[in-house]
């Protein structure tokens, strides 16, 4: 199956986000934990680091998925799904709650918004092809 236009830029919008959130995590580990996490220290390095890794995985993932064909890969999508979804709405309990903790409210907007408006073009790629997954 060929991948149709609306589906190549989902797939690339989701790709280039994993793979910027990935370089973060894992190339600016001090400064992205203090910034949009507001401390330092070692578990929080080794959990940025962790999640920069799957982050890479799924971009990977993506990428070859451009080139295999989406057939059959429904579980992925859930799992990128779920991630963004559920990552997302954290964000948005920082933001409701009034209460960023170390780092300010416009940070975490900026993510929660980034990660809600991915995760809204998952849900729409997942049911434009739900007859391929």
């Amino acid at each position: 199956m060929k991948i149709k236009k609306i589906d190549l830029f989902i797939l690339s919008i989701n790709i280039l986000f994993f793979i910027y959130y990935s370089f973060q995590l894992l190339v600016f580990t001090d400064e992205f934990a203090l910034r949009n996490i507001g401390a330092f220290n070692h578990a929080i390095a080794g959990l940025s680091e962790i999640l920069g890794i799957i982050f890479l995985s799924l971009s990977i993932g993506l990428i070859i998925i451009l080139y295999k064909g989406i057939e059959n890969q429904l579980p992925l999508f859930i799992t990128i799904l779920l991630i963004q979804l559920i990552i997302s709405l954290n964000f948005w309990r920082y933001i409701l709650t009034d209460s960023p903790g170390e780092t300010d409210l416009f940070t975490i907007s900026i993510n929660a918004s980034i990660f809600s408006f991915c995760s809204l073009l998952t849900i729409l790629f997942i049911f434009n092809n739900k007859k391929y997954l």
